[in-house]
């Protein structure tokens, strides 16, 4: 299932974890441990997620290149992209902002 990496909740509470080395952001029940669903992603290397747009119902994800080898990159060209996955369903939380 890879390594999990960042990571973001939905105003249900529940965890959306980039899977680095496996393509994925799996959404996670954390009360019950239930895997809610998977929305694969063309790079391998997923390192975080996080809502954004006006209404905060956009999944952003970011990917890592560094130390993809030449077959990687031929396999997943988008590789070190950010992408935004739309039509979920759910919404993120706004980002507490710190006042320091």
């Amino acid at each position: 299932m890879g390594r999990p990496d960042g990571m973001t909740s939905d105003v249900d509470g529940n965890l959306w974890i980039a899977n680095w080395g496996f393509g994925k952001i799996i959404c996670f029940d954390p009360k019950t441990g239930k895997k809610l669903r998977t929305v694969q992603i063309p790079a391998m290397r997923t390192t975080s997620c996080c809502f954004g747009g006006k209404n905060l119902d956009e999944l952003y994800v970011t990917c890592a290149s560094q130390g993809a080898t030449e077959e990687e990159l031929a396999a997943y060209p988008m590789t070190g992209s950010i992408f935004k996955v739309t039509g979920l369903g759910v919404k993120g939380l706004p980002a507490d902002v710190y006042k320091g």
